[in-house]
């Protein structure tokens, strides 16, 4: 009949209200459940990340890693140890040691893995450095210097072809990492050195992969040729060389503009600043990145050795993580359940009640 149906609607609107006034019962006299608690997880969850290694800038960003469904990954450094060792040494018109001393000097002040390894290399074979007075670094290709009243260039062989100095062409087809020299103008000689993977690296892409991340990618610097062959053992499809830090730029705007993808870069130098800034999630390695990548990215990895890098690298992956913070989150959910129910009969007994009358 009409009169039960307004009844109906009447009944309807009477427990729809007390509901709502129970809820705002529920919110006021238990605020540990609903408004302390999930801060409190967040903080809980920074706290058991900071005691891996993991530190995150801000409880934001536990949210965003969860949605991540692509990672990038810088190459030296990052997948490679970055302790690189020369391998060879050959000078043109100059001694060995002339050429060594010069590269050197240029190559004193850089916090590159590169760089150091052949101030290293210098050092061991007793040869000193000589006086800079002047040092100007060119992103993406190398060092500009005055040594000892001469122009020396130090780089990759782009830098030397951009200034148009003629370059060995067998340089372009070695599978090494080149160093290439020219002082006043005129090619010097060169230096090959040779890096290799992490003991773990390859696991750990296979462990992204188990958490259904299948879009993994590598940037880097290094010839295409060099990034193929890392590629290939750690089982990345899409690996990019030749990228200048610009270019690596614009490959991850270009991966943002895919609706529904999320990308975290992973990276170390000052270089990979910029696509840290521009990732969802950028993650720095707090013991060896630079401090323009450390400022750029959400989250540092501080420790970054052995077994447990990558451990804290696998926490890109969002069933990892969720999983990782359960206990955390679990406190305000166990709070919440429980007031409901403490209070469910309260709420249904008075809706009820005021229905009947």
């Amino acid at each position: 009949s009409p009169s039960r149906g307004l009844g109906d609607v009447y009944k309807r609107q009477v427990f729809n209200d007390w509901l709502y006034r129970g809820l705002v019962f529920l919110v006021i006299s238990c605020p540990c459940a609903l408004v302390i608690s999930i801060p409190l997880g967040y903080f809980g969850g920074i706290g058991a990340a900071s005691r891996t290694g993991i530190l995150f800038k801000g409880s934001n960003y536990l949210d965003a890693i969860t949605r991540i469904n692509a990672v990038v990954f810088d190459k030296t450094g990052t997948l490679t140890t970055g302790s690189f060792r020369v391998t060879s040494i050959q000078a043109t018109d100059i001694p060995e040691d002339e050429l060594l001393s010069l590269v050197a000097s240029v190559e004193k002040k850089s916090t590159h893995p590169v760089a150091q390894a052949i101030v290293h290399y210098a050092s061991g074979r007793g040869v000193k450095p000589a006086i800079v007075t002047s040092l100007n670094e060119l992103a993406g290709y190398g060092l500009e210097a005055d040594v000892e009243h001469h122009q020396v260039l130090v780089g990759n062989i782009r830098l030397l072809t951009d200034r148009q100095i003629a370059v060995p062409e067998e340089l372009a087809d070695c599978v090494a990492t080149v160093v290439v020299c020219a002082v006043d103008g005129k090619y010097a000689g060169q230096l090959l050195l040779s890096d290799t993977l992490k003991e773990d690296a390859v696991d750990a892409i296979k462990k992204l992969k188990a958490l259904k991340i299948d879009n993994i990618q590598m940037l880097s610097g290094d010839k295409q040729e060099i990034v193929n062959i890392f590629a290939k053992e750690l089982g990345i499809d899409k690996a990019y060389g030749d990228l200048l830090p610009e270019d690596k730029a614009v490959h991850l705007e270009q991966l943002n503009s895919v609706p529904g993808m999320s990308v975290a870069f992973v990276g170390d130098g000052m270089n990979d600043a910029p696509v840290l800034a521009l990732s969802d999630v950028g993650i720095a390695m707090g013991g060896l990145g630079s401090d323009a990548a450390i400022e750029s990215a959400e989250y540092h990895v501080d420790r970054f050795d052995g077994q447990a890098e990558w451990d804290n690298i696998y926490q890109v992956g969002k069933h990892r993580v969720a999983h990782r913070f359960a206990k955390a989150f679990g406190v305000p959910y166990r709070n919440i359940f429980y007031c409901i129910h403490s209070f469910t009969s309260f709420l249904l007994f008075s809706s009820q009640r005021n229905a009947s009358v």
